[in-house]
């Protein structure tokens, strides 16, 4: 039995990008940064030298996942399509909130390609049993100050959640606190996970805000041109389709075009929005009372976004058909005038077929006499020639009396002649 070429790929492909085993105390940076004009490689050049920096080993020339533990310091890199993520774990007692680690030069970011678009800094802390008295879902003072907190008991109560998705720092990383009440290592690795991918996909799926906005815009404009033809169609004066047909086109090519800039962004922005609502969903969040959950947020503050692009994309769909239609009922009252243009032309053309047939009908009693006169001519020239005397005068008169037969042959041939175009008169 042979095996599938690809089955060793689609085995591997199974545990590719596991989670890891993670524990508190534990400080995380999360970052996600667009390729923007750079490829694949360049990008992988640049962070296997941060990777060689840190002490770890180089990657790979296909990589597109790294983990790989130096010290207390861990690193891992994911690539994706259009942007990739990197993410430092330090395991210690002294847990702050700078944006640096043990292990990190200060100019490590100088050297990495492409555009942040988002981070995260998570904080993990142990439950502190000892102090009594205390509310264990109380917001922690001094660290988001008066921003709204997010917040959530998430896995089964196993782990606690604050964050008030707010920008801070040199790098503009949104902080989350993470409180661990017993969490396992591996509940800990894919919690963390997943808050750092909810935090990207976020951020990713808001990119086509932009574009539905500037979408929405030119859909109201050209929605506004189009109702202006379509109130005209009825009453265009001749000469005038070619114009409004031409018109139309322009609008067509148009909102193609918008729908060549913006239909993958539109796409894209509901994949990653779906991985969004799936990760919120296996936070297993519990509320927590006064705060809103992370998922309440989510669907308050991102949902409304990712149903403005799906608004832009059903306008675009909706007016794309509205041209078309104009466009067909245009066709239609082109093909109309074109059609009766033809039947005036044919019409035409049939009148002077039938004056045409009516003048050989007038000349064909001339035709009868014209060869009727010459035939006795050359009859009697024939006679006089041939004949004399008595017999000259004989077949004169027979002639003579053979006028009305030598008329009747004539006129039944000039008949048979012209019979088929009176019939198809």
């Amino acid at each position: 039995m042979k095996s599938h070429p690809q089955r060793q790929q689609i085995a591997d492909e199974v545990h590719a990008r596991p989670f890891q085993q993670l524990s508190s105390p534990l400080k995380v940076m999360h970052f996600a940064v667009m390729n923007g004009e750079y490829n694949a490689e360049d990008i992988l050049q640049s962070i296997s030298a941060l990777f060689v920096a840190c002490g770890a080993q180089p990657l790979g020339a296909s990589a597109n996942f790294s983990f790989q533990d130096v010290g207390q310091l861990s690193v891992r890199w994911e690539a994706h399509n259009e942007f990739y993520t990197l993410t430092f774990y330090y395991c210690g007692e002294q847990q702050n909130w700078q944006q640096s680690m043990p292990g990190l030069s200060q100019d490590w970011s100088d050297s990495i390609l492409g555009e942040l678009i988002t981070g995260v800094q998570i904080l993990v802390k142990p439950r502190d049993h000892n102090t009594e008295g205390e509310d264990p879902d109380q917001v922690p003072d001094d660290i988001f100050g008066r921003n709204q907190v997010i917040g959530s008991h998430v896995m089964r109560k196993a782990a606690t959640v604050w964050t008030d998705f707010k920008a801070q720092g040199q790098f503009g990383l949104d902080r989350i606190l993470l409180q661990d009440n017993h969490l396992h290592d591996y509940q800990c690795g894919r919690l963390i996970q997943r808050l750092c991918e909810i935090d990207t996909y976020r951020a990713i799926a808001l990119l086509g805000l932009a574009p539905a906005r500037f979408a929405m815009t030119q859909v109201t404009t050209l929605g506004a041109e189009l109702s202006v033809i379509t109130d005209h169609l009825s009453n265009l004066q001749a000469g005038e389709e070619s114009d409004a047909l031409s018109a139309l086109m322009n609008m067509a090519a148009k909102i193609e075009e918008i729908s060549a800039e913006t239909g993958h962004r539109f796409s894209a922005s509901d994949a990653y929005y779906a991985v969004v609502s799936m990760r919120i969903s296996e936070l297993e969040e519990t509320r927590i009372e006064g705060l809103q959950t992370i998922e309440q947020f989510i669907d308050r503050r991102v949902d409304p976004a990712m149903r403005t692009c799906k608004a832009a994309a059903m306008r675009l769909d909706r007016i794309s058909q509205r041209i078309a239609r104009a466009s067909n009922l245009l066709r239609s009252k082109i093909d109309l005038s074109t059609e009766k243009k033809v039947h005036d032309l044919l019409s035409s053309m049939n009148k002077r077929t039938r004056r045409q047939l009516t003048l050989q009908a007038k000349l064909e009693t001339f035709s009868i006499i014209v060869v009727t006169y010459y035939l006795f001519d050359l009859a009697d020239r024939t006679i006089r020639y041939l004949a004399s005397g008595k017999t000259e005068e004989m077949a004169t008169n027979g002639l003579v009396y053979s006028l009305p037969a030598v008329v009747l042959g004539v006129w039944w041939y000039v008949r048979r002649v012209t019979k088929e175009f009176k019939s198809e008169d």
